[in-house]
């Protein structure tokens, strides 16, 4: 069982959420109170660090966007 992330459920009470490397079936446990705070957070963090998309993903912004919509007057 491995750690891949945490919850909260009722309360305010955290969970962790195991994976089983072998099946891959998904377990809860209670958080203890002598588990590592820090190890907690950054699990709590991660979704925020691996995005499931990236940001490079992104189109690229055209150099000019209004190069189209010019007015008449403009081109004097």
């Amino acid at each position: 069982m491995e750690p891949i992330a945490v919850t909260v459920r009722g309360k305010g009470r955290w969970v962790l959420i195991h994976r089983c490397t072998d099946c891959g079936r998904l377990r809860l446990n209670r958080t203890a109170g002598d588990d590592n705070l820090l190890l907690l957070m950054r699990l709590a963090a991660l979704p925020l660090a691996t995005p499931p998309v990236p940001f490079d993903a992104t189109p690229d912004e055209p150099e000019h966007p209004r190069a189209g919509n010019r007015h008449p007057a403009d081109s004097r």
